[in-house]
This record gives structure tokens, sequence and C-alpha cells, in this order.
């Protein structure tokens, strides 16, 4: 009897180490809804990738593939939520990195997403808005704006975007 009791605590040993994630343990890397309202639309989305399954056989046998599905399940709604809170603007955070926007927060002070400057969305953006007021200056006969005309202009291309004057 003692040996069944310590296989089932073996068992739900791994399932006790899941604990629910806070706005400490993550970073804003983009625009996008609040850590709350990313966290919880995540949340109720989850279930969606379980798994069910089918076992005959002894009740040992079912109640290990009962096990082996769940914690099937917690590494796959694990993921899901890391990849849904990427795509909410949030990333987790390397420790002790975390700390600060969450103090920021709860200051009331939003944090500041990281390698965004001025225009929503990506660096992509706000590279088009510079090149398009370098050009302007530029065509007013400014030398200097012409240099970062061509250096934006060249950043852009690189990545696959070609600027041209509207």
């Amino acid at each position: 009897m003692k040996r069944k009791t310590l296989m089932a605590l073996v068992a739900i040993v791994p399932l006790c180490g899941c604990q629910t994630s806070n706005q400490a343990d993550y970073m804003q890397i983009g625009y996008g809804p609040s850590f709350e309202v990313a966290h919880a639309q995540c949340e109720m989305r989850k279930g969606s990738v379980d798994q069910g399954y089918l076992a005959i056989g002894s009740p040992a046998f079912v109640a290990g593939a009962g096990i082996g599905n769940a914690l099937g399940n917690l590494a796959a709604e694990d993921q899901y939520m890391k990849n849904c809170l990427i795509i909410s603007g949030w990333k987790r955070s390397p420790r002790g990195r975390g700390a600060a926007a969450a103090s920021a927060v709860a200051s009331g002070a939003t944090p500041t997403p990281y390698g965004i400057q001025r225009a929503p969305g990506s660096w992509i953006n706000t590279a088009l808005l510079d090149w398009s007021d370098a050009n302007n200056k530029c065509i007013g006969g400014d030398k200097a704006s012409c240099a970062t005309r061509a250096k934006l202009g060249a950043q852009l291309r690189a990545s696959g975007i070609n600027p041209a004057p509207i």
C-alpha cells in the first residue's frame, strides 16, 4: 500500500509546482492591451489546446494515461500562454527586469516598450516617419537631412522596404 501512495505522490508533485504568473514576470515588448487584459484573453483561450485521450486496459494503465495526458496538456497550455502573451506585446522578462515594469504600472505610469520610440508598431514605422521628415528637409536644401535620409533608406531597403516620396 505504501508503494502505491508513494507513486501517487510522485505523480502529483510536478503538478503542484505550477503557479499563476503575474506582471512582475513579464515586460512589455510592444503595443497592445494591458497585461491584465492580455493575460485574461490568453487564459480564456488556453483550454483550446488540450487533447483528450482514450485508454483501455488495467486501471493502473488508464490512470497512467490520464496523468500523462494531464502533464502533456499542462505543457501545451504553458506554451500557448507564452506565445499568446508575446503576440499581445508581453514577454517573460529576464530575472530582475520585470519588477521595474510592475512598479511603473503600480505607480500609474505605462512602462515604455523596448525598441519603440515614436510610432505605434515596429521600428519600421518610426524609420519611415523619420525618412519622410528627412526627405522633406533634404528637398528644402538641408544637407544633414540628406545624409539621414540616405542612412534610413539603406536600413529600410535592407529589411525589404523601398521608401519613396509621396
